[in-house]
């Protein structure tokens, strides 16, 4: 594993602050953001894998900023990568003009199947989704044996893809600016099925719409997920039955979950318990 070269962090400003990390500039580096990834997401091996998907998705050419050079602040690692300037989210465009969720979801949409017929092909930084799924589903411990074995069926029906799934599929992480649309956070690009992506949505805009802090995240109120996903759903695959749609999801929701936490296991008992729980609701509806 590589040593990457220590920055003087007195040499850039804070400008934002998410769940992992910090984002700096630096008049001495124009045009160009530090993400600086904190705690255990931090370790090099974790921000490698980012930088090399973020790259990857650059090189196939996604409408992604272009990233530079690895670096770290001690043990804590990140990267530079180019400033998308005048920047807004989709997530903070509906909060603030939610009478244009309709069309900012449809938009949405409309990158989305873009991104999901962008073909990866054979690429070691960007892993498939069926073989991640089937690993993180191996050993979980948010399911029972039955439910494991259910789920394992639903992972090897899945069409075998190479085309784009984005990870974190999500209104925060596609920007606009100055007339010009990004996707952001690709440190989980994966190849695979579009419904992953699909599910991964519909999960955070309609079972976690009730939670205050994924609320907090999208800056977004509990109708305006519901309403982005409702538009979002009909204008991505064209149909009125969005109920239908919904349902078939729900197994593919859980199994985003269990990749979610495969990925980045929090040592959280409750929320371990919590999850227990909520998986075993969604199948049973299922």
């Amino acid at each position: 594993m590589s040593r990457y070269p220590q920055i003087d962090l007195s040499e850039w400003t804070q400008v934002g602050e998410g769940y992992n990390g910090q984002a700096f500039v630096s008049d001495a580096h124009p045009g160009v953001m530090l993400k600086l990834v904190r705690r255990e997401m931090g370790a090099a091996g974790k921000v490698e894998q980012e930088f090399r998907a973020a790259k990857t998705a650059y090189e196939i050419g996604l409408p992604t900023p272009q990233v530079y050079e690895i670096v770290r602040d001690g043990e804590d690692h990140g990267y530079l990568c180019q400033i998308v300037a005048g920047k807004k989210s989709f997530a903070r465009l509906c909060a603030d003009q939610p009478e244009r969720i309709p069309e900012l979801a449809a938009r949405m949409a409309e990158y989305g199947h873009a991104l999901h017929a962008t073909t990866i092909g054979t690429s070691g930084s960007v892993p498939c989704m069926k073989e991640l799924l089937l690993t993180a589903l191996a050993d979980s411990v948010l399911v029972t044996e039955a439910q494991r074995a259910l789920l394992k069926e639903k992972v090897l029906a899945m069409p075998d893809e190479r085309t784009c799934l984005h990870g974190d599929f999500q209104p925060g992480n596609l920007l606009l600016a100055e007339g010009k649309y990004y996707w952001i956070d690709l440190g989980w690009l994966a190849q695979g099925w579009y419904m992953m992506d699909l599910a991964h949505l519909y999960k955070m805009m309609v079972e976690d719409s009730v939670i205050p802090q994924v609320q907090d995240l999208t800056h977004m109120t509990r109708e305006q997920m519901l309403a982005f996903w409702d538009a979002f759903a009909r204008a991505y695959t064209g149909r009125d039955d969005i109920e239908k749609l919904n349902r078939e999801l729900l197994p593919y929701a859980v199994l985003d979950v269990i990749r979610t936490f495969h990925l980045h296991a929090p040592d959280n008992p409750d929320l371990v318990a919590f999850l227990k729980s909520w998986i075993a609701r969604i199948l049973e509806t299922a």
